[in-house]
């Protein structure tokens, strides 16, 4: 076999070699950095074949495995042609799909003689090949004689009786196809199976939106089937309960509706307004659905890349369906598409955006504004000027205060008759070009924030968005952790995160994107779906998108609106499943309080704690010196969370030191109080000392 370097050749002879006697002598570091694609090809075969099992050489094993994993990590890829591509290939086990798919990835010209068997041998028995069936058509094809016949009979004998057999649709286009599109059907996991945990992925569908044959399978699919169900509920098709598209079709069907919405397909529009609310609600009044499983897969994949007429769908779904299992499902997916759709100000905010017009529509384009804010979402000044002749978001607008983006900073102003006004009401002229964004506190100081609070007071604005006393976080001075040291419900934690778009990581905790960063809120205790009883909430951990890989950062280099944004949805989360503080020393009674509180409700707990300030505090309430509202003690313009202890000042939040007296003597356990005492010792430690000063 040709070398293409001494290194290389080195390389694979030490991986290749008879085993050593001991560790020491297994030879020097190997660092692949700066390896060309074709030393790395001399020795991909070498390298796997010394990643498995059954030549009895841990440290060969151990060396190929840190040398794949510095190859993943810096994102390299082999170059394998002729030899090198057969030794490469012949690497792989019986039905190791994902590895043949990757050398064929890497081939470099056409498939050299002697590929054939080996194909053959990596296909196994045809029983098997609808595992992966995408890889196996490949394998099929390279494996040539009677292997693609034999692939065709398996896959009809699978799918032929499928209501409409859209499996065997979609692999009739598939010699049809660029190469490109084959690799990224076979070479994704999610083919299969696309849900919430797939986005963020490599999503086939991107690379489909460019192959002409697939876009028009595509629509002539979708169509078909929106036709399909459309006959179920006027009558002239039998309904079935969940028969109506078989579970293999559900994902092909939910690929094309991703495809089109990243094409932004105007034919679309109508196809998924019919597909989606009537796949989730029986004719008549049954509770059960014409297809559960298309109806999960397209509200994943309307969360994935939305449109507002797919995003519109949704709604109407939600209003329609009655399969409390799908309504379920579908919530989940609503406002982490809304946020979703707000990072594509090319559509989301188009003229002539559907929707009856009314409150309803300004409340869900304002939800639109808001969820673009950690993104730093921009307009163009023509397009922003072009939607203010759409009376709702007028409406909405005149009620916002925006910013451009022409100068260092820009210039923050709100609507005013046929101009604008800044933060003290003084008259200002638009912008004439750049763009315009949503103005956010962070985007001021504190002397401009507080102008724009008296402004919206004075002319009783009531904004659609929280905007002049939106909370603000920013990162914090001590470099402690602003959210750790709380006890947090389980089930109200998990059902709230669900909801707001958050994803589970059964090894570190909850994570969500935020724009160009991944926050992670660290968790520890057993989560998991369904799970009861408590955990406690622990650092953030921060991660920012470079190309397409994440890299860890401090939370503290975040951009400072994505930071804040992150942390408001973070308190979010802690402050509705928070019910008590951890403390460094608990006894057992105190672990035993801990557990019964856990199992009830925290509302009724704060409720309960509110009831107690009350009493404490009877005095200075009445004297107008506290406030009590629904989450908060307010002292002054000081708010004091119920649920966690945070305090802020008119938003931001700020630190209270207390002094020693109030910490030395901690409350004792008293079991029936249904709420935790440290905490509201805490609190009224807090109020106190905001008092005095």
């Amino acid at each position: 076999m040709p070398l293409d370097s001494t290194r290389a050749a080195a390389l694979r002879a030490r991986l290749e070699g008879a085993p050593v006697d001991h560790a020491r002598f297994t030879g020097p570091p190997v660092d692949v950095t700066g390896w060309t694609p074709q030393e790395l090809g001399v020795v991909w075969g070498a390298l796997h074949r010394a990643a498995g099992f059954g030549h009895g050489d841990p440290e060969r094993r151990a060396l190929a495995m840190t040398l794949l994993e510095q190859v993943a990590s810096l994102d390299l890829a082999p170059a394998l042609e002729g030899e090198v591509f057969l030794d490469a290939l012949a690497a792989a086990h019986v039905r190791d799909w994902d590895y043949a798919v990757g050398c064929l990835a890497c081939l470099h010209g056409a498939p050299p003689a002697g590929s054939a068997p080996l194909a053959l041998r990596i296909l196994g028995e045809s029983k098997h090949w609808r595992e992966q069936h995408f890889a196996a058509w490949l394998l099929a094809r390279l494996a040539g004689g009677d292997a693609p016949a034999r692939f065709a009979q398996e896959m009809e004998k699978d799918h032929a009786q499928s209501p409409m057999p859209l499996s065997l649709q979609e692999l009739m286009v598939l010699p049809q196809l660029a190469q490109a599109s084959l690799l990224a059907l076979a070479g994704s996991r999610y083919s299969g199976h696309w849900n919430r945990d797939s986005i963020g992925k490599p999503d086939p569908a991107e690379v489909l939106a460019d192959d002409a044959p697939y876009i028009e399978f595509a629509r002539t699919i979708l169509e078909s089937a929106a036709r399909h169900i459309a006959a179920i509920h006027e009558g002239s098709v039998p309904y079935a309960a969940d028969a109506a598209f078989s579970r293999h079709d559900s994902p092909v069907l939910a690929r094309a509706a991703r495809l089109a919405s990243y094409r932004d397909e105007a034919w679309f529009g109508p196809v998924i307004a019919t597909l989606l609310p009537l796949v989730c609600v029986a004719p008549g009044k049954a509770n059960s659905a014409p297809s559960q499983s298309l109806a999960m897969a397209l509200g994943h994949a309307v969360e994935t890349i939305p449109t507002p007429e797919s995003l519109l769908a949704l709604r109407t779904a939600l209003e329609q369906v009655r399969h409390a299992g799908i309504r379920k499902k579908l919530e989940r997916n609503l406002k982490p598409a809304e946020r979703a759709l707000a990072e594509r100000p090319d559509i989301a905010w188009r003229v002539g955006m559907p929707g009856p017009m009314g409150k309803r529509r300004q409340a869900m384009l304002a939800r639109r504004l808001e969820a673009g804010y950690a993104s730093d979402v921009w307009l163009p000044l023509a397009q922003w000027r072009a939607l203010l002749g759409d009376a709702d978001i007028d409406a909405v607008a005149r009620a916002l205060i925006w910013r451009g983006s022409d100068g260092v900073d820009g210039v923050a102003f709100m609507l005013d008759g046929q101009g604008a006004i800044d933060a003290r009401g003084q008259p200002l002229a638009l912008p004439e070009q750049g763009g315009i964004g949503l103005w956010h506190p962070l985007h001021g100081g504190a002397e401009e924030r507080a102008a724009w609070q008296a402004l919206v007071t004075r002319r009783r604005l009531r904004q659609p968005v929280r905007q002049t006393y939106r909370e603000v976080y920013l990162p914090p001075d001590d470099g402690s952790e602003p959210f750790a040291g709380h006890w947090l419900s389980v089930r109200t934690l998990l059902g709230l995160a669900r909801r707001e778009g958050w994803r589970l990581d059964d090894e570190e905790g909850l994570s969500r994107q935020f724009g160009a960063w991944r926050v992670t809120l660290l968790l520890e205790g057993r989560i998991y779906p369904g799970a009861e009883g408590a955990c406690t909430s622990g650092a953030l951990v921060a991660q920012e998108r470079v190309a397409s890989r994440w890299q860890p950062v401090a939370p503290g280099q975040m951009a400072p609106v994505a930071y804040s944004e992150a942390c408001r949805a973070v308190d979010l989360l802690v402050s509705a499943s928070a019910f008590a503080l951890v403390e460094e020393e608990a006894c057992a009674q105190r672990q035993q309080r801990l557990a019964y509180l856990s199992s009830l409700e925290t509302g009724p707990m704060v409720g309960m704690r509110r009831a107690v300030l009350a009493q404490v505090f009877a005095q200075q309430i009445g004297a107008g010196r506290m406030a009590l509202e629904a989450r908060h003690l307010m002292v002054g313009r000081h708010a004091i969370h119920l649920a966690t202890g945070r305090v802020t000042l008119d938003g931001a939040a700020v630190a209270v030191d207390v002094p020693g007296p109030a910490k030395a003597g901690k409350l004792g356990a008293v079991p029936w109080l249904p709420h935790d005492e440290a905490l509201l010792e805490k609190i009224a430690g807090l109020a106190g000392q905001l008092l005095k000063g």
